[in-house]
């Protein structure tokens, strides 16, 4: 349930015993332990297992998942961290788990997919291959055209939110009454919540006399 499909132990039966999870009886990934009882977990699996029956698997303590904490003894997680894997792209042996992440950034026989998968390139295929995919993927080509395009819907949308702020402070306060003096009142920005000076009241964002929007947010969303 919780073993890493990148990579196979070896002499997986010479494991102690302390450093596998009873649920998956793999050796513990992420474990996560109860002040309660102490009993130690993979975090996946007592959480997939807190979906059905919430409390302790091994000693039927009733518990809630925000109970676990994550395990921070060092000697620990040492020795599931020198705990020895077999690569499953290269079959390169003898790696420490705990650099396996290190050995994966730069296996050659790792599969990867195509920079522009988010685009629906379906490629898929070993490191050593992206390269020349590279050079033929159409949609990659189209990527900084889309980044630019993201760019503007991020500030619309931001302007939309702007605006949104300017509605929704206008419907609320027009149930009150709206030609209330702001004399001897603190101002503050409908939008970034600081408090407007003196000297800006007259350059406010100014539809309703309730409805402030200082000229900072006004240059950010409506150059």
């Amino acid at each position: 349930m919780a073993i890493n499909n990148s990579y196979e132990y070896i002499n997986e039966n010479s494991i102690h015993e302390d450093l596998l999870c009873s649920i998956c009886t793999d050796p513990f990934e992420d474990p996560v332990s109860a002040n309660q009882c102490g009993h130690v977990f993979c975090r996946k699996c007592i959480t997939d297992t807190f979906c059905n029956t919430p409390r302790c698997p091994t000693c039927r303590h009733d518990l809630v998942l925000e109970d676990f904490h994550p395990v921070t003894l060092r000697p620990f997680l040492n020795q599931l961290n020198q705990l020895l894997v077999k690569c499953k792209s290269c079959s390169q042996i003898n790696i420490q788990r705990g650099n396996f992440q290190d050995h994966m950034a730069n296996c050659e026989k790792v599969i990867l997919l195509c920079p522009a998968a988010h685009l629906k390139c379906d490629w898929k295929g070993q490191r050593h291959e992206m390269q020349d995919h590279v050079t033929i993927c159409s949609l990659i080509k189209f990527q900084p055209a889309i980044d630019e395009l993201n760019t503007v819907i991020k500030k619309q949308s931001e302007q939309i939110h702007c605006l949104y702020t300017i509605l929704e402070k206008i419907s609320s306060n027009h149930k009150k009454v709206c030609e209330e003096s702001y004399m001897g009142t603190e101002v503050y920005c409908d939008v970034c919540t600081r408090k407007l000076a003196f000297g800006e009241l007259k350059h406010r964002l100014h539809y309703c006399p309730q409805t402030d929007i200082c000229s900072n947010c006004i240059k950010q969303h409506f150059p």
